[in-house]
């Protein structure tokens, strides 16, 4: 799999899981009604249009990647998105309880480490910037 073909995955990829985190926190806001889970779904949702928009505008600039052959691909293997045994469980055991809060915690991780790298970036360039005059 070519560098190009392996960036559409993982566009795709991405564009399903945020729209499924999208999905499952409007779910969890109806039956909870927490703000936090509408605002969690929002930024979801609009993390997914952008993964969409930007897919659009790299499948645009790189015309001859066989994407509907990777597209099929995922499309043909729906065994792998199927929920687990934990999930499908009680909402309120200590489980399932347990697994949301890793979700919560690994995102909050992610966002962290994320956040260190693009503030890295950004000292960087402010450094760039003063060395050049």
């Amino acid at each position: 799999m070519s560098l190009k073909a392996f960036h559409v995955f993982f566009i795709v990829i991405s564009f399903l899981f945020s729209t499924y985190f999208g999905g499952w926190c409007f779910s969890q806001y109806s039956s909870t009604g927490s703000p936090w889970m509408l605002v969690a779904a929002f930024g979801s949702f609009v993390v997914a249009s952008a993964l969409s928009l930007y897919l659009l505008w790299f499948l645009k600039k790189y015309k001859k990647i066989g994407f509907l052959a990777l597209l099929g691909w995922l499309l043909m293997r729906p065994e792998t998105s199927l929920a687990c045994s934990v999930c499908l469980g009680d909402p309120n055991s200590p489980m399932v309880k347990s697994v949301n809060a890793g979700v919560w915690f690994l995102l909050a991780v992610i966002s962290t480490v994320l956040v260190g790298f693009g503030s890295l970036f950004l000292f960087w360039r402010k450094r760039a910037i003063q060395t050049q005059f």
